[in-house]
């Protein structure tokens, strides 16, 4: 049996992504419709090949920054970086010729949801992953289908069940890697947002799924 572990507060990612990356964009009117897939770790995983020999890594702090150019330190966040460390996250980072050029993160403990402004608390068989990115020119040669599997044969040698991902319906090259890595979809949240207030409904459950509206915290923040 695994151990509890509490969630982290995200009050402060909260903060960090409104300030930081968002720059304010929460006090215009956006909606849209978030996506929910799930996998589950006892099943086959899939056997997906990129497009571009790469290096799959696992960090889990900042040190892996004293061997990163100048270039890939552009596409850091460091504030954001160090405190989802700091609340125990690891970063799957796909390296080309040394370089990260993809990456997603994993949390075991719960997470902040940045589309709909709320936390998720997750089961303590689960992993959630989260914020993927993928350098524009290395996009479309499945790199980010093959960290998604790397995560998942991780999060099954470390014991879990079960891996969560989300991802808007617009963002189609998204979906598509998610469903070539083997994730199948079960609900939906449609949102709508407006000075920095969210508002959500959330959609009916598939493939045998659980609903998972209780498990969505509001975030407390003015």
């Amino acid at each position: 049996m695994r151990l509890s572990l509490s969630v982290p507060s995200r009050v402060d990612e909260y903060n960090l992504v409104r300030h930081t990356t968002m720059k304010g964009e929460r006090s215009r009117l956006t909606f849209g419709n978030l996506v929910l897939f799930s996998f589950n770790l006892k099943k086959k995983m899939p056997d997906v090949k990129e497009g571009i020999p790469t290096e799959i890594e696992f960090i889990s702090d900042m040190s892996f920054l004293k061997t990163e150019d100048s270039t890939t330190r552009g596409h850091i966040n460091f504030d954001i970086f160090k405190y989802r460390f700091n609340c125990g996250d690891i970063c799957c980072v796909a390296k080309f010729e040394g370089k990260i050029v993809s990456y997603c993160w994993i949390s075991l403990n719960g997470g902040y949801i940045e589309e709909i402004d709320r936390n998720i608390n997750l089961k303590n068989n689960e992993i959630y992953l989260y914020d993927a990115f993928t350098e524009s020119e290395f996009r479309g040669k499945s790199i980010f289908p093959c960290i998604l599997t790397a995560i998942l044969k991780y999060g099954r040698q470390k014991g879990y069940h079960k891996s969560l991902i989300f991802a808007l319906s617009s963002n189609h090259p998204s979906l598509r890697a998610i469903k070539k890595a083997g994730f199948g979809r079960f609900q939906s949240v449609y949102f709508v947002s407006i000075y920095n207030k969210t508002f959500c409904k959330i959609g009916g459950v598939k493939n045998g799924e659980s609903c998972i509206k209780e498990r969505f915290i509001k975030t407390s923040h003015p």
